[in-house]
């Protein structure tokens, strides 16, 4: 139904809309339209290393708010906060962007609503940090939802001035992002250059025990190449140790120490890991 309805709505609104009260160098998020008429009133973009997906309902412990559950999330933050026209609910602008993202493909991590979710002062200033969320608790929703590399938290709520708003927060998540780059032909063909790549190829031969998996080490710096060709088999070593330590079976890994010899024309600096894996059992 949600489908139909957008699709003849796309045909009168762009999918990305700019009201002319929209706040200066802000934007829609590029996957989803906004609820029409409304207006972005609070826009913001950056990097966070600690961002908390709530991932159930606010409670007070000992005087301190806690989620019931939650997840510190790395990645891209996009937070847009939209007011809606005043003749529309809280609940209609949520279950609107809420049904974009299901028919995407997201994935429901947690969701409530009213009073289940405990207090709106809470969301709005202790996990949104935004003032204008803060209304009338029996008119709050709140989900989380994954959708492919992000993570979205959705928030809307009816203010006792009659003023309704919605907040969307989009978190490109780095691990995600990692695992996707990572698995996505089925196989592993690329450099490991962060904790992130680290966790998915952990991941990936955990879900496919089956594999076989090279490491391939090099060594740039300064000295002769016997010594280039020790330095990188230490660093395989290492490497191999590090996965055998996260549960990876080490007979099924392989290591192969290439110091800084390369096809093609050199121009790495210090040291480089590669791996490559086989669908196939030794």
């Amino acid at each position: 139904m949600f489908k139909r309805f957008s699709m003849l709505l796309a045909l009168c609104v762009p999918l990305s809309v700019f009201a002319a009260d929209d706040i200066s160098n802000s934007r829609d998020y590029k996957k989803f339209q906004r609820f029409p008429s409304s207006s972005i009133v609070q826009y913001k973009q950056s990097d966070i290393r600690d961002y908390r997906l709530i991932l159930g309902g606010l409670e007070k412990i000992d005087g301190a708010l806690r989620a019931e559950k939650e997840q510190r999330i790395a990645g891209q933050l996009t937070q847009i906060t939209y007011r809606i026209p005043e003749n529309h609910s809280a609940k209609e602008a949520f279950e609107y962007f809420y049904a974009q993202i299901i028919d995407q493909g997201g994935e429901k991590l947690f969701r409530c609503t009213g009073r289940d979710c405990g207090s709106s002062n809470q969301w709005a200033n202790n996990i949104f940090r935004y003032f204008r969320l803060y209304g009338v608790d029996n008119t709050q929703s709140f989900s989380s939802l994954q959708l492919a590399d992000s993570y979205i938290s959705l928030y809307s709520v009816k203010r006792g001035n009659k003023r309704v708003y919605l907040r969307l927060d989009i978190i490109e998540s780095a691990a995600l992002k990692a695992e996707s780059q990572l698995t996505e032909t089925g196989q592993i063909n690329r450099e490991i250059t962060s904790d992130n790549d680290f966790d998915a190829l952990v991941k990936f031969l955990k879900q496919k025990p089956e594999s076989i998996l090279w490491i391939v080490a090099y060594d740039f710096n300064s000295g002769t190449k016997q010594q280039q060709i020790n330095r990188s088999e230490e660093r395989a070593n290492q490497f191999k140790d590090k996965l055998i330590a996260a549960g990876v079976d080490g007979s099924k890994v392989y290591l192969h120490a290439a110091g800084s010899f390369i096809l093609g024309k050199q121009t790495e600096r210090g040291t480089k890991l590669m791996v490559y894996s086989e669908n196939r059992v030794e």
